[in-house]
């Protein structure tokens, strides 16, 4: 069973039974038991990651985090064929809240234009082409008006947290294994 599905079975049982729900707060609630040592199996088949951009690692960090708060990678690669719509719009209502967190924590991410899609708007001459894009009529020269079709985003901040120098910074999420039962 995929995580999604063992994640979406669960969501349901908890939300079904007080009784799972109760021993799955105690459980929540627990002091974390110390984690067994890693043991190291040398291999040859060890691949040491190429040194890499600060933007390109300040990106892989940004899908890092859309995927530890939100579990955004695992729902797009996800295989979706066998969901109903009704459970993947439950599932990505849970994403979309989560990752929204994030960007609004670490992006402070806000609209470029504060006018309602849909409404009329003039865009003056001289305006900066970064912030607009024009469609429809291209020949126009501005001043002009259109219809707000997008209000655009914008990033008041980037303050991504420092990540632990010894981790690959190519690595989104590691694998999981259950070795206990």
């Amino acid at each position: 069973m995929s995580r999604f599905g063992m994640a979406w079975r669960a969501f349901w049982g908890l939300l079904r039974s007080p009784e799972l729900a109760a021993r799955w707060a105690a459980f929540l609630s627990a002091p974390a038991a110390p984690a067994a040592p890693a043991v190291p199996t040398p291999s040859a088949a060890t691949v040491v990651s190429e040194p890499s951009s600060a933007s390109a690692d300040a990106a892989v960090f940004t899908l890092v985090l859309l995927q530890r708060e939100g579990r955004l990678v695992d729902f797009l690669q996800e295989p979706l064929e066998g969901f109903s719509d009704a459970q993947v719009g439950a599932a990505a209502r849970q994403i979309q809240a989560d990752c929204r967190r994030v960007l609004q924590k670490v992006f402070g991410v806000e609209p470029l234009r504060q006018e309602a899609e849909g409404s009329e708007v003039t865009i003056p001459a001289g305006f900066d082409a970064r912030h607009v894009r024009l469609s429809g009529s291209a020949h126009v020269e501005p001043p002009c008006t259109g219809i707000l079709r997008h209000r655009g985003w914008r990033a008041t901040r980037a303050d991504l947290p420092q990540r632990h120098p010894g981790l690959d910074p190519r690595l989104i999420c590691p694998a999981e294994v259950d070795v206990g039962g």
